[in-house]
């Protein structure tokens, strides 16, 4: 939907000094090494090194900086410009004492949630506010907590009912924390690698004017540069192409325009929301059909990949096309870098999808 502001959002944290040395995302791999040092030795741990395995466990999920880019990558499903400072509105001013405050790991999380759900994507918002586990977060941060036989024991002294954790709930929760972690890491990093060697864009990138950019990924320098100089704005048909799809997205990733009175169409829209989609669902009379599918003509908006069948119309970031039922979902959108198993009782795991 918008190539340039997708690779700007792969970094993560990127503003102020750019110094070496100066990027809180060090600090969060760094934390990430530190886990397994403590998690992948054979003996028991000793109370001391549980504390600390849960005080890293708290830091990375603080590691704002580095879920940065999620929020830049969601935006880029609205038609958000890349930002800078993606949290910045939940940062709050204190007057008295002035402070500026940053938004803690929960509020952060729950802002991706929101932002997740507000694109249609309630299973991926789902997986987000389950990341970390806010309980235990705070009650380490806030010294709320008692290490002890039965488990982690939680005071709550703000309030609330006291209880324990089981230890090995508690080593779960961890787990899932440093999966999801992984698992972010792995897809920039994946991501990155299709710009090895350099590739040439024309785009819009923060707000600017559509132009020719060049994105190049360094493996071997750890650099990933992105530059560019037109003296005005230059598009493409493929460009132009893409904002008209975009225009039709509604903000989501999906939208389906079901036929008035159509109940197939209607079985393929609760299909599409069992699989953890939430389209942007425009009915249409037969006149605006027609008009829509003689726009999808005009615009070349077709998404090419697919064979012409009678069925739902739905527009993806590839274009328009119709399905017969939910069925074909899996080969409307591309498959992913690595699968997520989610339960709501048990978190997460994640395993490798097919082929890599």
């Amino acid at each position: 939907m918008n190539e340039m502001d997708f690779a700007a959002s792969l970094g993560g944290e990127f503003r102020g000094m750019q110094d070496a040395g100066w990027s809180t995302q060090i600090t969060a791999a760094d934390v990430r090494q530190e886990l397994d040092t403590y998690l992948t030795r054979d003996s028991q741990l000793t109370t001391a090194e549980y504390r600390i395995v849960l005080l890293l466990y708290c830091q990375l999920a603080e590691a704002g900086g580095v879920y940065e880019s999620i929020k830049n990558v969601m935006g880029v499903i609205t038609a958000v410009p890349y930002n800078l400072w993606p949290f910045r509105e939940l940062v709050r001013v204190r007057k008295q004492p002035a402070a500026i405050i940053g938004p803690n790991a929960n509020k952060t999380f729950r802002d991706l949630a929101d932002t997740a759900k507000a694109i249609g994507m309630p299973r991926l918002a789902k997986l987000l506010a389950n990341a970390f586990r806010d309980d235990i977060r705070n009650g380490i941060a806030h010294a709320d907590y008692v290490i002890w036989s039965d488990g982690l024991r939680l005071r709550r002294r703000n309030g609330g009912n006291v209880y324990a954790i089981s230890h090995e709930d508690v080593l779960s929760a961890v787990v899932r924390g440093i999966a999801f972690f992984d698992i972010l890491q792995d897809h920039n990093r994946t991501a990155m690698g299709f710009y090895n060697p350099p590739k040439e864009i024309v785009g819009k990138f923060s707000g600017n004017f559509p132009m020719p950019w060049t994105v190049h990924s360094d493996p071997v320098k750890g650099t990933f540069s992105i530059s560019g100089s037109s003296p005005g704005p230059v598009t493409t048909p493929a460009y132009l192409r893409q904002v008209e799809i975009t225009d039709r997205l509604g903000g989501k990733v999906l939208a389906a325009f079901p036929r008035q009175g159509n109940s197939d169409d209607e079985i393929t829209i609760n299909g599409i929301e069992a699989a953890g989609y939430e389209p942007h669902v425009v009915p249409l009379d037969p006149t605006g059909f027609a008009d829509l599918l003689k726009q999808v003509e005009h615009h070349a908006m077709q998404d090419d990949r697919r064979t012409k069948e009678n069925g739902l119309l739905i527009a993806s970031p590839f274009g328009f096309v119709q399905l017969a039922d939910s069925s074909a979902l899996d080969d409307l959108l591309p498959p992913p870098i690595t699968e997520v198993l989610f339960d709501e009782a048990e978190g997460v795991s994640d395993r490798p999808a097919d082929g890599g």
